[in-house]
């Protein structure tokens, strides 16, 4: 079980890897429009450009080295966030920018977060020009910093100027006491209870001396600028990079997609990978069609007899082999009738019927292979005397079995000699019942086929049919894809004589 799913897995893999191989044009387009659309975003979309200054206050307090507890510990977030986001602020900032912007403008292009216990603040401030962002940041971090210190200055003084009311008391007071002592009896009770009196001033006034001299030694600086706007790095919105990367991955995956759902629909083989993949059977060798004909010659003619020597070691003599010409050119493909010219140039008796040749076909063949008079529908080829072609002179129609494989097509292949091989040439576009009827009639089939031409409709079809006649498929000839003009055109696979030789009749 274990192993049957870990195939399974890998099959389903395999396929991924093949689909996204084989639409890879699909991909990278998709992910080039995807990086040109970013590209487009960043050229129309509102731009925004963030400027940031880092600040470090100072806790204003009378003991700055305590040990007791850290100074950031004295300093709360939310305080400093709404001091710094205040109208107050954003107000005097205003006035640093000789108005240029309103206080409710400062107040929305800008942002203030803590860390460190409130000990640090980032002033983040976006506008539209570089330069109006690094002006914004430092004006809200100027002015922050400001009211921070003129209100530690009035909260102190407010508390000195209390404190000096207080002493100024205690010293009016101080002043009795001591007159008192100097006219008092020292024995007296009068005098004893001003001598208590002066003491308790004299320790009161000790100690709002003290406190007022701590006060006016506090430091009310605000803080300081740990980088100014222009020292740090500026933000811009949208991210160029983060865009164009975003734009390029959205492309990526958007063309994955499209490439699993255009698969579907893009049947045509492009090569010989996949046409071994669709067929199920291996690609014994690829031709180029465009120099191909009867008898094939030079890299075709050895191509071809490769593909013969691993065509004979499957196939047996005295049986028929289905040539199933799937390119879907108006002619046949040569390509089809020279794998029996081959097999016939290797010393092997065959005998070639192609049920669906027109007159022209049959004169060219009766001139490329220099047949001789037909006797009973039968022609030798005086170059390759081990090479016959059958043509049926019964015509298929209603009253025949088969509108292609005739009585006399039929008969033809079952009394072939045990020596002999039979190569019977359809085409793919043949009627289905034909071609069914030369599966059922050979023991073996090879598949002619051709790129960018040769569709899944067409291999799926052969390959379920001779599947379920029991009809193998024994491998595939590819010919190489015809460029575009050629495919326009046709009718030019392969140069054909209109004219037949002289005496020799048509058919």
């Amino acid at each position: 079980m274990d192993e049957d799913q870990a195939t399974t897995a890998s099959l389903g893999l395999e396929n991924y890897v093949f689909v996204l191989r084989r639409q890879w044009r699909v991909i990278v387009a998709a992910t080039l429009l995807g990086g040109l659309a970013a590209g487009a975003f960043l050229l129309i979309a509102p731009k925004s450009v963030t400027a940031t200054t880092t600040l470090n206050l100072n806790v204003i307090t009378t003991e700055p080295f305590s040990a007791q507890k850290a100074a950031s510990g004295l300093l709360d977030d939310a305080t400093e966030t709404a001091i710094a986001r205040s109208h107050v602020v954003a107000s005097r900032a205003s006035k640093l920018l000789d108005g240029a912007l309103s206080a409710g403008a400062i107040r929305s292009a800008s942002t203030v977060t803590t860390s460190s216990g409130a000990a640090v603040v980032t002033v983040d401030f976006e506008s539209d020009s570089a330069s109006e962002a690094i002006k914004g940041a430092d004006a809200v971090a100027a002015a922050y910093l400001a009211f921070r210190s003129e209100q530690a200055e009035e909260r102190i003084g407010v508390m000195v100027d209390n404190l000096t009311e207080r002493i100024d008391a205690l010293n009016v007071t101080l002043g009795e006491a001591n007159q008192a002592l100097a006219t008092a009896d020292v024995n007296s009770a009068a005098y004893a209870q001003a001598t208590t009196q002066r003491q308790q001033i004299l320790t009161e006034l000790d100690g709002l001396l003290s406190q007022r001299n701590g006060l006016q030694s506090v430091d009310t600086t605000g803080g300081i600028v740990l980088s100014a706007a222009e020292d740090n790095e500026l933000d811009y919105a949208p991210g160029r990079t983060i865009t164009l990367l975003t734009g390029v991955a959205a492309g990526l995956v958007l063309g994955i997609v499209i490439a699993f759902v255009w698969n579907r629909f893009d049947r045509r083989l492009r090569n010989a990978r996949e046409i071994a993949r669709a067929l199920g059977a291996p690609v014994y060798a690829t031709v180029d069609v465009r120099t191909e004909d009867v008898p094939a010659t030079g890299d075709a003619a050895d191509s071809l007899r490769v593909t013969r020597e691993r065509l004979l070691v499957d196939v047996y003599l005295g049986t028929a082999v289905l040539v199933l010409d799937a390119t879907h050119g108006d002619e046949l493909s040569p390509t089809s009738v020279n794998l029996a010219v081959v097999t016939a140039q290797a010393g092997h008796d065959v005998r070639l019927i192609v049920p669906e040749a027109t007159p022209d076909f049959r004169a060219h063949l009766r001139t490329a292979l220099a047949l001789g008079k037909a006797e009973v529908g039968v022609s030798v080829s005086r170059t390759i005397p081990t090479l016959s072609v059958f043509h049926a002179t019964d015509r298929g129609d209603e009253s025949q079995g088969d509108l292609l494989l005739t009585s006399q097509t039929h008969k033809m292949i079952e009394q072939a000699d045990e020596e002999s091989l039979i190569f019977l040439v359809l085409s793919a576009g043949a009627h289905p019942a034909s071609i069914l009827a030369g599966l059922r009639v050979a023991q073996s089939v090879v598949v002619v086929t051709r790129e960018k031409e040769t569709t899944t409709v067409d291999t799926t079809w052969i390959r379920e049919e001779a599947d379920g006649i029991e009809t193998r498929i024994l491998g595939a000839i590819t010919e190489r894809a015809r460029d575009r003009e050629q495919r326009n055109q046709r009718g030019i696979s392969w140069p054909f004589e209109r004219k037949t030789a002289a005496g020799q009749p048509d058919d």
